[in-house]
């Protein structure tokens, strides 16, 4: 990672630390970050911040975003969970996808209006929160084999093949 790029990192990260939240001060640190939660205050998160390979979970949360998820977010390839509850999403980049060791995805709260294909390429998603989505599924959501638990408030866009494969969801989490 270039020194600019550090930074830059590190200076964002200064301009929002208080008693609640800490962050890296150092370029060990940032190294060795594997937790981020970036909440309530983080409109404009550097695209900087995605060159850093160890984060293993990442939360942003309530007004995070507010607009597009930025195609960034495929950088973060070592990325496990993934926390975009309440963030007033607007729109998922199919980036998301290249996410391949992600298992942990909420997005509960949100304002997108479907769900990019190719949800299928996260082969080792276990959970999945879409609480209050009330748009259409994509038909390749069935290929999710090893998801175990699946938050949803509406069944709506569901075909017919999506609702057999979600009562078998239900069955098995039971």
């Amino acid at each position: 990672m270039k020194k600019k790029s550090i930074e830059k990192i590190l200076k964002w990260f200064k301009s929002m630390e208080n008693e609640e939240y800490k962050f890296p001060k150092t370029k060990k640190e940032l190294f060795k970050l594997e937790r981020l939660d970036l909440c309530c205050f983080c409109h404009r998160v550097p695209k900087e911040i995605a060159q850093l390979k160890n984060i293993k979970k990442l939360t942003v949360n309530v007004h995070g975003i507010d607009g597009a998820l930025p195609k960034q977010i495929k950088y973060f390839k070592n990325l496990e969970e993934l926390n975009l509850g309440l963030t007033y999403l607007k729109k998922i980049h199919p980036n998301l996808y290249k996410l391949k060791k992600l298992r942990k995805l909420n997005l509960v709260g949100n304002f997108f209006d479907d769900i990019p294909k190719g949800i299928s390429a996260l082969r080792n998603l276990k959970e999945l929160d879409l609480g209050l989505y009330g748009g259409k599924f994509p038909k390749d959501m069935v290929q999710l084999k090893k998801l175990t638990s699946l938050n949803l408030n509406f069944l709506d866009g569901f075909t017919p093949e999506q609702k057999e494969w979600f009562d078998n969801l239900k069955k098995y989490n039971q």
